[in-house]
């Protein structure tokens, strides 16, 4: 679970510190997610708040609400359809492709199977599937027997968010397209946001609970594109935002309904802190930005963990050992694949002059 979100900065390369909390919510935001995922890959219970809210739901929720805000802030800052969607790719892809063929490599070192056998049809699908932005989530004969939690077989569980985060690049593309600062677009965002927010209400058949899950996730996307886009209205009017959240949260309590109270608490709050300049946060990026690093490897490092402990494991020595391995290795994704892949965004304006579109 991690999107996305980490995969929202419209900034510059990192120097350590930008004015704002933005890289350091990011970083902690991955970082609840790992621990919410420590509990399932060890098969303990993970404590919720209403309606199964876990650390790791609200970590990726708060990924796609600062998403969808910085992604409409960089379209608001070069309103380019070409710059942007290379902008996108660049942030995306050269590191999932790293990332996959990374895991695909060490797989072989904990796979029960023969290496011939190992690297053959399954895995080449593995890598495949992945580079093309369709996630594959298990390597054949790798961590196959998790004795804590058997059903517990993937590699990369986290990734499914990717083509999600995806999609919503696509919809600022095409929100851009029809004019992403005019106001009666952001009311059609607002629509999209209120419609898609309507399947995931209570009594909604849920055919498919995963479209379900995607809903959800992409109405926090569409929350952080609508607050940059009445930016200046939310400025000038906080005591009617004010008063739209808290109708929100009632009208939560009438439908028994709190998924619609995080929505409105989440998306308000997480822009305030990320917006807001703490010494410590701002600052969060002087060693790169590593939470979409963290993000890509956090679960491979998790499940190796688990594979290798050499005793009964507990969840704080697991989760504390994974955390700090899945930073090194961010770090190394960062200023291996990441930093010098955004480099090239710098050539994008000769490259897609606005003469040629």
């Amino acid at each position: 679970m991690k999107g996305i979100f980490v995969l929202g900065s419209s900034r510059p390369l990192p120097s350590g510190d930008h004015g704002n909390n933005f890289d350091g919510l990011r970083l902690i935001a991955a970082l609840l997610v790992l621990i919410s995922h420590q509990f399932v890959l060890l098969g303990m219970h993970e404590d919720t708040l209403a309606e199964g809210m876990t650390l790791g739901s609200i970590a990726v929720a708060m990924f796609f609400v600062m998403s969808g805000y910085l992604i409409a802030e960089s379209w608001y800052h070069d309103p380019h359809i070409m710059r942007f969607a290379m902008r996108r790719l660049l942030r995306i892809w050269p590191a999932l492709v790293a990332a996959t063929v990374v895991i695909a490599i060490a797989g072989a070192a904990v796979t029960s199977l023969p290496l011939h056998e190992y690297f053959g049809r399954e895995t080449r699908r593995f890598i495949t599937f992945n580079i093309q932005l369709r996630p594959s989530y298990t390597l054949p004969g790798v961590f196959a027997t998790n004795p804590h939690n058997p059903i517990l077989s993937a590699v990369n569980g986290s990734w499914w968010t990717i083509p999600l985060e995806a999609k919503c690049y696509a919809y600022v593309a095409v929100l851009g397209a029809l004019g992403l600062r005019r106001r009666a677009i952001g009311l059609v965002a607002l629509a999209i946001v209120a419609v898609m927010y309507a399947r995931t209400l209570p009594g909604h058949p849920r055919d498919n609970a995963f479209d379900n899950l995607c809903y959800f996730y992409t109405v926090f996307f569409l929350g952080g594109v609508s607050a940059r886009q009445f930016a200046a209205e939310i400025g000038r009017h906080r005591r009617v935002t004010a008063a739209i959240v808290a109708a929100c949260v009632l009208a939560s309590i009438e439908l028994h309904h709190a998924r619609l109270a995080e929505w409105a608490l989440l998306v308000p709050t997480t822009l305030w802190l990320g917006k807001r300049s703490t010494p410590g946060l701002r600052s969060a990026a002087r060693f790169g930005d590593l939470s979409y690093g963290a993000y890509l490897y956090a679960y491979f490092v998790q499940q190796l963990i688990v594979h290798m402990w050499p005793a009964v494991p507990t969840f704080a020595a697991t989760a504390g050992v994974a955390a700090v391995v899945t930073l090194l290795v961010a770090w190394c994704s960062w200023h291996a694949v990441e930093a010098p892949a955004l480099s090239l965004k710098r050539h994008l304006r000769q490259w897609f002059p606005d003469s040629a579109y």
